[in-house]
């Protein structure tokens, strides 16, 4: 079996280490090219020394090009300035891209949805199977319990996180405001602070918590008179958002041009 050649922006960053660990030592992958930015410490290290692994006699780079030379898929983790960047590259390259960044807007996501039209994007705020199920669930459950029952959504991540809520968070949001035949943009309720007045009928609220190292803890909570229902996923190891995005760029790596998510993905046979 052919080995699927990947590419890894921001390779010092978690979720590049992580990735780069996973793949060095999978024998379905072939490391093409892992790149970060000139001014960081870790240019010039050896890739497997960079994750506690032996040397492969590959160095962490800043050469951008190299990332679309002889690769089949990229995979981004980085932020979203970057990730459209790679993405408009992997277009002109006809090269697959996995995208796990989160806080791309509106305007991003639509430009995602234009390149797909070329090559195959496979685009998630999370990468955990167990959310993707989650994410299910919370769809029926939103659609079995009504109009009636309240939706709050919780989450918690590690102290460094820079977008708020998750996109996980948002993710989960989307699903229960679809099941409802909404626009989340319309519904949902950010920030509570002071007298807001009592709550709205619809809206759906986020909470977020950060501190620590927490990798990621999400609970969506549907409440009505008298009972309460708790849909909660806790990640504590990183390493499962890294399998599914390497999942996802497998199966990407020879799928036809589109926009999938991780569920597209599962549903398929990836």
């Amino acid at each position: 079996m052919k080995k699927i050649s990947v590419s890894i922006p921001g390779g010092n960053g978690r979720m590049g280490k992580t990735l780069l660990g996973l793949i060095i030592e999978n024998e379905k992958f072939n490391l093409s090219s892992s790149t970060c930015l000139p001014n960081e410490d870790e240019v010039g290290i050896d890739i497997g020394v960079l994750v506690g692994k032996a040397k492969i006699s590959k160095e962490l780079n800043t050469d951008t090009s190299s990332l679309f030379q002889n690769s089949d898929v990229l995979i981004d983790f980085t932020v979203p300035e970057a990730t459209m960047f790679h993405a408009r590259k992997c277009y002109e390259n006809n090269l697959s891209i996995v995208i796990g960044t989160t806080g791309l807007n509106k305007l991003q996501e639509e430009e995602l949805l234009n390149l797909s039209k070329k090559i195959p994007i496979v685009y998630s705020a999370n990468f955990s199977i167990g959310v993707t199920l989650l994410s299910s669930l919370v769809s029926n459950s939103t659609q079995m319990l009504g109009a009636e029952w309240d939706i709050e959504i919780l989450e918690m991540h590690h102290k460094h996180k820079i977008d708020a809520p998750s996109g996980t968070a948002l993710l989960l949001g989307k699903s229960a405001a679809e099941a409802r035949g909404q626009d989340l943009s319309n519904v949902k309720s950010v920030s509570r602070n002071g007298i807001v007045g009592k709550r709205k009928e619809s809206e759906i609220g986020f909470a977020v918590l950060r501190g620590g190292d927490v990798v990621g803890e999400h609970s969506v909570i549907f409440s009505n008179s008298g009972e309460r229902i708790e849909l909660v996923h806790k990640a504590t190891d990183r390493s499962i958002f890294a399998s599914g995005a390497l999942r996802a760029s497998h199966w990407a790596a020879t799928a036809d041009p589109g926009l999938y998510s991780l569920s597209d993905v599962l549903i398929n046979g990836g």
